[in-house]
């Protein structure tokens, strides 16, 4: 029985299939850059009198050297993140998202027109990564489980192709929206899903962001060539009641129901941690020596119950007639921030599929002539709305005709090579360094540091679907660090002389292995 298990995490499974994942983008602006240049970022933050005050902070100059080099392209999808504060009826007591606001005051940033509400993240995922657009599929699919059954060009295909090691995070189930097939057929080179995250790791019902960041930086640190980094978060994740986090620290006050605030404080509190993974993942990389490029957005706005609630209590909109309904319900921010070429202040208004052609154009990297020809599309229809807003968007069918063509014969598998792929879950095969005891005499009781009659087992890393096994048969694992393992061995395993063949296997909550350990041995001797 895996850590994950035995911490029934029970409120996981209360996710529905509609919800799937999405994540971030980092991209490169320009080509090569011969000279050094200082950039003003918001690097830090502190508390005066209840509101966090934001500080701006310099850039570290890079060097002309480590201008020369590819940036790392990081693209993180937070989950359910928005900006309430347009909400001209509701206060708050601090703004919830102070980093991301004074950020968009000095980078590129606006609004993505999301295909989703409340949930299906893998639609907003799939948008982004591929370029294609769900708009040409039926209105209830999930891209990933009924779409893409071949190799399939996207970010992490192209850039590998240009030297760029391509890795996807997700603090979630490798095997939800068949997440896992997915990227590998995307082409990303490893997959690190949170049976590969920490039990202690959690800010409510879900891992928190700020394990996602920790995990982005560590993986670019282990490279020495350019990185391109796909991430999404959870801890955002639908529900929004009240006691979801242990603290709510924003009040919100406005002429509407007592248990709409409540929804609000706690979506607030978790778009503040949303808020705080950027701010951490800026404040690495301005001092990271690495040219690097962050893409941060929202994949849908949250699902504030039954009729749009909330957003309907706080008169944002009337309801699904609200002439403004498409808009104020479909708009998710954006930001693209970077720390080498200047502060390049677009204002997007764009599809999440015409993300990725936009990073490789303003990256200067090379894009294929599916992304060149999504790029200008872009430039024409920045927006795609369901087809029966073509008229209102100034948008002629004919227009889309060609787009439509040509991802039907992407997604059919005629303009990718189908050469097999493969993908490296988490962090590899776990390492079993050492283990105690080394030694057990049949039948009697024996203590170690751990305990009374407990294995420790030592080396890591080690996550949630850490598992030890005795003899093949999964035993209840606690979780002691990334290091160290423990099992309370039930004494009939060792009643006998013989021995005790001891591993390591990551394992699912669909009972896959994912990874797996090299078996050391532990002799049970007789008795004397």
């Amino acid at each position: 029985m895996s850590i994950l298990n035995r911490l029934k995490i029970m409120s996981l499974k209360l996710i529905s299939k509609i919800n799937a994942r999405t994540r971030i983008t980092v991209f490169r602006l320009g080509g090569l850059f011969a000279v050094a240049l200082l950039l003003l970022s918001v690097t830090s933050s502190f508390y005066e009198s209840g509101n966090r005050k934001i500080v701006l902070t310099p850039v570290s100059q890079l060097s002309g050297e480590q201008l020369q080099k590819k940036p790392n392209i990081i693209v993180v999808l937070s989950e359910a993140f928005w900006d309430p504060t347009v909400m001209e009826n509701v206060k708050f007591s601090r703004d919830p998202i102070p980093f991301f606001h004074a950020l968009a005051g000095q980078y590129s940033s606006g609004w993505l027109f999301s295909p989703q509400f409340g949930g299906v993240t893998a639609n907003v995922e799939f948008e982004v990564l591929t370029g294609n657009s769900v708009r040409f599929l039926s209105t209830d699919t999930v891209a990933y489980e009924q779409h893409v059954k071949t190799n399939i060009d996207s970010l992490a295909s192209i850039l590998s192709g240009q030297g760029y090691t391509a890795k996807a995070i997700s603090p979630f189930h490798n095997w939800f929206a068949n997440s896992r097939e997915t990227y590998q057929r995307f082409g990303f080179s490893r997959f690190i899903s949170m049976e590969f995250f920490n039990p202690n790791e959690y800010e409510g019902p879900y891992l928190a962001d700020r394990a996602v960041a920790k995990r982005i930086i560590e993986e670019t640190q282990k490279t020495d060539g350019p990185d391109f980094i796909y991430a999404n978060t959870m801890e955002n994740h639908y529900h929004f009641w009240p006691g979801k986090f242990k603290h709510n620290t924003i009040d919100v006050k406005g002429d509407l129901p007592r248990v709409d605030a409540g929804l609000l404080e706690t979506y607030a509190q978790g778009i503040s941690d949303a808020d705080r993974m950027l701010e951490q993942l800026v404040s690495h990389y301005s001092q990271s020596g690495e040219p690097t490029v962050i893409v941060f957005f929202g994949d849908h706005l949250p699902f504030l119950e039954d009729d749009y609630m909330v957003y309907v209590d706080a008169k944002y909109i009337s309801g699904e007639s609200d002439p403004d309904f498409l808009t104020k319900i479909h708009r998710t921010p954006v930001i693209v921030w970077n720390n080498f070429a200047g502060k390049p202040r677009d204002d997007l208004n764009i599809s999440p599929s015409f993300l990725s052609p936009y990073v490789l154009h303003l990256a200067g990297l090379q894009g294929t002539d599916y992304t060149n020809y999504l790029y200008d599309l872009s430039r024409k229809i920045p927006v795609i709305p369901p087809k029966e807003y073509y008229e209102k968007f100034h948008i002629q069918e004919a227009d889309l005709q060609e787009y439509e063509q040509r991802q039907q014969a992407m997604l059919a598998g005629e303009l990718t090579d189908q050469s097999p792929r493969s993908i490296a879950m988490g962090y590899g095969d776990p390492a079993l360094n050492d283990y105690e005891p080394k030694e057990i005499t049949a039948g009697d009781s024996f203590r170690t540091d751990a305990g009374r009659s407990t294995l420790i087992v030592r080396g890591g890393p080690f996550g949630l679907g850490s598992t030890v096994l005795i003899d093949g048969k999964p035993q209840p694992t606690t979780w002691q660090s990334e290091s160290a393992l423990t099992v309370v061995l039930p004494k009939e395993t060792y009643a006998s002389p013989g021995s005790l063949d001891v591993q390591v296997k990551v394992i699912d909550e669909k009972e896959t292995v994912l990874a797996e350990s090299k078996p050391v041995r532990i002799k049970v001797l007789s008795k004397p």
